[in-house]
């Protein structure tokens, strides 16, 4: 299964000590616990080493070009406004729907993406957030003009089309033929290695049973009906769950960057008087048991009760020798290691989707036993921020229901 890390400007260290034994010829790409690297397009600037670092693992290398924020006011000349396909001005829907300016903006793109030394080329997309949006239409013609391009051109680079929306107006079934399916048509008709599904929703860190249910469904209407490997983006949150229903791995940040919320991401570039929180580089701990990553001072709480340490504690040798103190201070490397564990655990199960499901059902029903205990240590020591313990619940029922219509439909 494919594990895409997202590296931050503070993340290109520990991609060199993760992909250390391929880049000395000890190890081959697939023994590595990445199978690619993925950063931002500002990013890929800063770091030239994260290139490096991939090129020499021999392990893909994609640029995401975020040009969603083409749809929102930037800061002038700084970060990503400064790249040559970038506009500090939000660009309208009417001025993007001239094809004229689809080609010269793919054109800058994908030029761009081949010279920071992208393997694998991503093309521009934008974020769809309402089902009559003008950016639905807009990213199927980028999308296509895209592989007329890359034809026109003679480029044979594999690419991962990014299909990016708002997770309640396109995820339900009945959206599927207007929105999900034409994207898979088009990606399926390219040299695609991965096909990006990233659903946005505000609430992803402590999800209902109804947006779990349809993020779950619509992956497995991805997976369906094609050989395409469906990869979640920016999903470290449900990654493992996902691969339940067929996901071929997922994408994600070393211990941050574990949701997107296109809004979001917008709101928080826009030119403001405010001073901006840092974002990206701070210190979370990677629990397993919860799958995601937990702030320092929570997990610090969590893991200085005796008995939740000894059943959250990391018990790889390998990745955390000295335990708690591992995890805590090799944070960004622990989580992409106990990441890699997971899938390889699921991996290695009988290839049936029960068997899987199964498992996410079973291992969320323990999650939130222990998300409860540990909410419990949090609420003692007078801690606001809790575990989503119904989330957890919601994903095993989920999966239980998927399971058990699998089972019908096969009778």
């Amino acid at each position: 299964m494919d594990l895409l890390i997202r590296a931050g400007r503070e993340d290109h260290k520990v991609i060199e000590r993760l992909c250390a034994p391929a880049t000395a010829g000890l190890w081959t790409p697939r023994a590595l616990p990445l199978t690619g690297v993925v950063t931002d397009a500002h990013v890929a600037v800063e770091r030239p080493s994260l290139r490096e670092t991939a090129e020499l693992a021999a392990i893909p290398f994609l640029i995401d070009p975020l040009t969603p924020l083409l749809t929102d006011e930037q800061v002038p000349g700084k970060g990503w406004a400064g790249l040559p396909y970038a506009h500090p001005e939000k660009v309208s829907a009417a001025d993007l729907s001239h094809h004229a300016l689809q080609d010269e903006l793919i054109d800058q793109v994908i030029a761009f993406q081949r010279e920071q030394g992208a393997t694998v080329l991503i093309p521009p997309y934008l974020y769809a957030d309402r089902r009559n949006s003008a950016w639905l239409d807009i990213n199927h013609s980028l999308l296509k003009r895209t592989a007329r391009y890359l034809e026109r051109q003679r480029i044979d680079l594999p690419v991962a089309p990014i299909f990016a929306a708002s997770l309640h107006q396109f995820a339900p079934q009945a959206t599927w033929a207007a929105g999900l399916d034409p994207f898979l048509a088009l990606a399926d008709e390219m040299n695609t290695r991965y096909v990006a599904v990233s659903y946005s929703w505000s609430e992803q860190r402590k999800a209902s049973y109804q947006a779990v249910a349809m993020l779950m469904t619509a992956v497995q209407h991805a997976v369906s009906g094609g050989r395409r490997r469906v990869l979640p983006w920016r999903q470290g949150l449900y990654g493992a769950a996902l691969t339940g229903v067929g996901a071929a791995g997922y994408e994600t940040g070393p211990g941050h960057a574990e949701a997107g919320h296109y809004p979001q991401l917008m709101a928080r570039r826009r030119p403001t008087d405010k001073p901006k929180k840092g974002g990206g580089g701070e210190a979370n701990v990677y629990f397993s048991a919860f799958g995601r990553s937990v702030d320092r001072k929570s997990s610090g709480a969590i893991l200085s009760n005796r008995l939740l340490r000894a059943q959250l504690v990391c018990p790889e040798n390998s990745c955390c020798p000295d335990g708690a103190t591992s995890m805590t201070t090799d944070w960004r490397e622990h989580a992409v290691r106990a990441r890699h564990r997971e899938l390889v655990d699921i991996e290695r199960m009988p290839a049936s989707a029960s068997w899987r499901l199964n498992k996410i059902a079973r291992d969320a029903e323990q999650a939130a036993g222990h998300a409860r205990a540990a909410n419990d240590v949090l609420q003692e020591k007078k801690i606001s921020w809790q575990l989503p313990v119904d989330t957890y619940r919601h994903v095993g029922e989920v999966a239980d229901d998927i399971r058990a219509s699998l089972a019908r439909r096969a009778a």
